[in-house]
Order: structure tokens, then sequence, then C-alpha cells
């Protein structure tokens, strides 16, 4: 099956390629991004990589009454009809991740969607804090991040969606889709129960085994404050994220190596992306200011060690 991912980015330039190259490296063929009035970048990069033939780049204003979240994933579903067999709908800081010892999503992927009855498989979040890190250092994130709140972390019973993009009718939220038809199950094929509390979007029970998803939800504390705590909340406008998020999900209480085991695969696939993208945006016709942002994030990805 073709896997395909969903997102609405802005300002994500720092991690952004080390995403796609992560995603590409455990399976997904493709990408539809909608890109919310970058500057960092972002959307020089975005647009190097969609003249590769490798994302869909969707330039996306913020709308007047500032939600942007609903609206982008309505044109980002409308988008993956046709175009793949199964869509992932998650933001820059959750990576996909197999954890059942598979170097690939797609057996997984393949084993849940061959049932015709499945429409969406809901993937658990494990929430990964900081680690006591202050600033942004070298390496990829999946290196300096490896500690995580334990499993039955209450954020954990959130989900994501992967789907059947010809069976979402709209986003009920951003974890979770209505179906016009199919079952909605989770990484062991069983059926999702909704939270007795909190109802769509949050499972009745964590599930990690097959598949989840790391939420980085906040690296270092730098990188919150200047990203984003300053890019606020994509879902609702007046939402701010800020100290009460900071200290309410860095936790660190287990470690867990799972992603940087990709670690050696990713900084190749990083590094080829990277020349690949120079070597679009070094042409004679690209002048400044559209290749400005990105010679300074090359810059900045050089020193990080990444690239």
């Amino acid at each position: 099956m073709k896997l395909s991912i969903a997102a609405i980015v802005k300002n994500e330039a720092d991690s952004l390629l080390e995403w796609i190259a992560f995603h590409r490296v455990i399976g997904v063929q493709s990408f539809f991004i909608a890109d919310n009035d970058s500057t960092d970048g972002t959307s020089e990069m975005l647009e190097a990589l969609a003249e590769l033939g490798l994302v869909q780049r969707i330039p996306f204003p913020t709308p007047e009454n500032g939600n942007v979240q609903m609206p982008a994933y309505a044109v980002l579903l409308a988008n993956a009809r046709g175009k793949c067999d199964v869509v992932a709908f998650i933001d820059a800081d959750e990576y996909l991740l197999p954890t059942d010892g598979s170097t690939s999503l797609l057996p997984l992927i393949d084993q849940l969607f061959a049932r015709p009855d499945v429409s969406a498989v809901g993937l658990n979040w494990a929430n990964f804090g900081s680690g006591g890190a202050l600033f942004a250092e070298d390496g990829l994130v999946i290196e300096r991040f490896t500690k995580r709140a334990k499993q039955n972390f209450g954020v954990n019973f959130h989900i994501k969606t992967l789907l059947r993009p010809e069976r979402g009718l709209k986003f009920a939220n951003p974890h979770f889709v209505d179906l016009s038809s199919g079952r909605y199950v989770d990484a062991t094929g069983g059926d999702i129960a909704p939270h007795t509390k909190h109802g769509k979007g949050l499972s009745s029970e964590i599930v990690w085994i097959g598949a989840r998803i790391n939420h980085y939800a906040t690296k270092s504390l730098e990188e919150f404050l200047v990203g984003k705590s300053r890019r606020g909340s994509a879902t609702k406008k007046a939402r701010i994220k800020h100290k009460k998020y900071f200290t309410s999900h860095d936790r660190n209480e287990e470690e867990c190596l799972i992603a940087k085991q990709f670690s050696p695969q990713v900084r190749v696939e990083h590094e080829r992306l990277r020349e690949l993208i120079e070597a679009k945006l070094s042409r004679p016709e690209k002048k400044p200011p559209f290749t400005s942002r990105w010679h300074a994030l090359t810059q900045r990805l050089r020193q990080k060690n990444i690239g």
C-alpha cells in the first residue's frame, strides 16, 4: 500500500527535514503539507522538495478566526483522495514508529488495511520530554530526546489517525475523523473504544503494540520557547502553549531508544535530501530573497552536525 502523510506546518525548518527523512526511512512515500505562512526557510525547503516530486506544498494562510488546523485538514484530505491508499494526519513533532522490531511501518499497514472493513487506524501517543535539556544542541531529535512518560500517562490516551482518504468525511477534531463507513481500529486491529471522559480523539486504552506515535512535545526549553510557544496553537487562536504546557508535558520517567535506532539511516537520507535541495536552490533562476533563508538554514543544519 502507498502510505502518505498530511500535516500543517509553520516555521519548522530546523527539524522538518529530519522529520521527512525519518518517515521516508520507515516507508512513507509522499507528503501533503499545508504551509501556514512560514518565514524561516520552511517554504523554500518545501518548494524545492515539491519540485523533486517528494511533497505537495499547499500554501495555507491563517483564516480570519485564527483557527487554521481544521480547515487545513479538510484541504489536505481532499488532496489525498485518489493519490494514496492510506494517509496519516500528524504534526511535525510527531513521528510514526513501528514498535515490533520492524524497519518499516508498511508491513503493519498492509496487514491492518488488508481487511476491507477497516477504514482508519488510531495510533496512541508516547509523550517525550526535554530530558533536562535547556538549549538546542547538535544532533537529530530522535537522538537528543530519548526519555518519555510512562505508558499510562494521561496524555498518551490521545490518538492520531491513519485513514483511507476516500472514507473520511470530516475531522471531528485534529485526532479523529468521521467515517463514511467501516471500522476505526488500533494497532492490533481491535476496535477503538472512545475515552469514557473525553470522547472522540482519545482511546479508552493506550496501545503501543505494533506501532505508536512518538510525540516530542517539548524538546529543549529553548526550542519550546522559540518554537511551539511562539507559534501558538493551530487549533484554537486563544490557546497559549507556555509554562503550564511545558511543565505538564516535560515527562522523562523512562528511557526509550526505539526511534534512535533509526538514526544512521535517517542521517544518510537527511544528507541526501539536503544536497538535492541545495542543488535545486542554487540554480541561476533562483534569486534572493527566495534562497537567502534556506542558505542561512543550511548553515545552521551543518553547525548542528545533522547534514
